[in-house]
């Protein structure tokens, strides 16, 4: 349902599946509109030759990791049967790496978990939200025998989330589900959708009939206001490392791909100086960047809270000069470039190459950038 609503919504089928080929197992997929309640749908369906093979997490991690798949896609992809793995270890005692998977193996599910991380790329998408998933009651069939909905694995997947159960006879969130959407948003649902430019609209069908709701999926693509909400400040208070660790982890926070980090001094208790570590991350990213700050400082906790900020459009460009090239940075505001600023790494290089003072390489930038794509003398 994941895949058919992005497909729906805007990405090109022909393009997820070019890129799940490089899995190296048969399928094929076909959607169908059809209509629920009312609303227009499109139905994806996987079919591959019957196959037997039952594989563990570290097999699916391979074959993802090999697929030449678009890097973020790939994390994504991993995190999620990683998040399968773990329940299904918890459930039957076993360690995750070994866990074999029946169902979730399949070629099918496979096909329908990667391709959704496929499509969301092909959008766009650096952030994922959705609300409290609603999990259902009764029975459902496995490859363990009959299991109550919702199902154990299901459950485990969603523990520190937020869920809403419902009365529906059915398997509401299936495990396969429940880890995509925790691996997207790191499991924290919220009703409250962050307010956006609406560019899409796309809904998955299901196959089942509920009473009371449609099963339908909705992906809602847009562009977040201003990034309002999606940023979280990360501050831990340090008191007994020595510089260099501290001046590390903030490499390594700007490594992993934070927003920004850096060190402030404060003073804690006792008049003792020390310095507060704080790095910007995106919110679906604060776990991962919680731990690391941590192992990296030696701090017991993370503060963290969600700020605002108004972001100027940008964009990268590279300048030709007479003894190399240069990438810069130009921002703009309301389509008027008010900034340009040559990429610092660059600019050292060509310093070191040519001998010239940094200043002059930054000056001779701004030069021929102004020279030969503004037209400015």
């Amino acid at each position: 349902m994941t895949l058919a609503a992005l497909i729906y919504a805007g990405a090109p089928l022909e393009e997820i599946s070019g890129s799940l080929r490089a899995l190296r197992v048969p399928f094929d997929i076909e959607t169908e509109v059809v209509e629920v309640s009312g609303v227009r749908a499109l139905r994806a369906v996987v079919s591959h030759p019957e196959e037997h093979a039952h594989r563990t997490f570290g097999d699916i991690r391979n074959l993802i990791e090999n697929a030449g798949l678009p890097e973020r896609a790939a994390k994504r992809s991993v995190d999620a049967f990683w998040r399968l793995a773990a329940a299904e270890g918890d459930i039957h005692g076993r360690d995750p790496e070994e866990v074999t998977f029946h169902e979730v193996g399949a070629v099918d599910s496979i096909v329908d978990l990667v391709g959704s991380c496929v499509a969301l790329e092909l959008l766009g998408a650096d952030s994922v939200s959705c609300g409290p998933l609603p999990v259902g009651s009764g029975v459902t069939r496995s490859a363990h025998g009959p299991l109550p909905a919702p199902g154990p694995a299901t459950l485990e997947i969603l523990k520190g989330s937020r869920i809403r159960w419902t009365d529906e006879p059915h398997e509401m969130t299936t495990p396969t589900g429940a880890a995509l959407m925790s691996a997207l948003t790191d499991g924290k649902f919220t009703d409250a959708a962050p307010p956006m430019t609406l560019d899409a609209v796309g809904y998955g069908a299901g196959a089942a009939s509920f009473r009371t709701v449609p099963n339908l999926l909705r992906a809602v693509v847009g562009t977040l206001e201003g990034l309002a909400g999606d940023v979280e400040l990360l501050e831990a208070n340090v008191d007994d490392a020595p510089g260099e660790i501290l001046g590390s982890a903030v490499e390594r926070l700007l490594g992993a791909g934070a927003l920004d980090a850096w060190l402030e001094p404060i003073v804690m208790k006792k008049g003792r100086g020390a310095y507060k570590v704080c790095a910007l991350v995106f919110r679906r990213d604060i776990g991962s960047f919680a731990r690391l700050l941590m192992r990296e400082t030696g701090a017991l906790g993370v503060r963290h809270h969600a700020v605002g900020r108004t972001v100027a459009e940008r964009r990268l460009i590279e300048v030709e000069l007479p003894y190399g090239r240069c990438r810069v940075k130009v921002g703009s505001l309301d389509g008027e470039d008010f900034i340009v600023s040559p990429e610092h790494e660059d600019a050292v290089r060509l310093a070191g190459k040519t001998g010239l003072a940094l200043p002059q390489i930054y000056a001779e930038v701004r030069e021929v950038f102004n020279r030969q794509l503004l037209g400015k003398t």
